[in-house]
């Protein structure tokens, strides 16, 4: 699998004035290495409209393109993988339906939900929420501690690290051993997201990732 690298959320329902399109684009071309669509508000017509927008984005730039948890739109849009919350589709089933060449992810909070994650057919874990997040209301705490216990404990999945990262705390979330950075609001709410994406690009090649 290609590293996830810099992982941007991007839901339609949390952007400025720019629209998706464009933000996409711009968020895109500045380097993000993976994008996800998230949006829980609008139906299956709707998201896939939005999906197939920003696919097209992602596959001219090489971009790794996942759908947050909405089945029936990775069906018919066919991004590169899915990212599964804890109410959604078991992870075994899910594998079955897309294949092995497919990429899956899920949320955890704690070192327990991600060993036992570790023991599913996923490509990565991501561990959060790191710090307190406005992108999403339903989110469970957890810390940077956790992520540097699974890594002292040579935890063999992708860590992607997600909740209130911004450049400011990309630093120590890296420093803590996360392998990719997931954010949100930091970028599609700034004023000016390819400088967000550029800076913290800048900050994870320093720490090789």
């Amino acid at each position: 699998m290609k590293n996830l690298g810099l992982y941007i959320i991007i839901d339609p329902n949390n952007i400025r004035n720019a629209g998706l399109y464009n933000l996409a684009k711009e968020i895109i071309e500045a380097g993000a290495d993976t994008i996800q669509l998230r949006n829980k508000e609008s139906n299956d017509q709707e998201m896939i409209a939005q999906a197939n927008l920003v696919k097209t984005l992602c596959r001219a730039n090489d971009t790794l393109f996942i759908i947050n948890d909405r089945i029936n739109v990775a069906l018919e849009t066919k991004p590169d993988g899915i990212h599964l919350g804890r109410e959604d589709m078991d992870v075994n089933q899910c594998r079955k339906i897309f294949g092995d060449d497919f990429i899956i992810g899920n949320s955890n909070a704690t070192k327990q939900e991600a060993i036992l994650s570790s023991k599913l057919n996923l490509n990565y874990v991501a561990i959060g929420s790191l710090f307190e997040t406005t992108t999403k209301k339903d989110t469970i705490p957890s810390s940077i501690n956790v992520i540097k216990d699974l890594k002292d404990n040579k935890f063999i999945l992708p860590i992607v690290g997600i909740g209130g990262i911004n450049k400011e705390r990309a630093r120590k979330v890296l420093e803590f051993g996360a392998d990719s950075l997931c954010i949100s609001s930091a970028v599609t709410l700034s004023g000016n997201p390819r400088k967000e994406v550029l800076d913290i690009k800048k900050i994870m090649r320093e720490y090789g990732k």
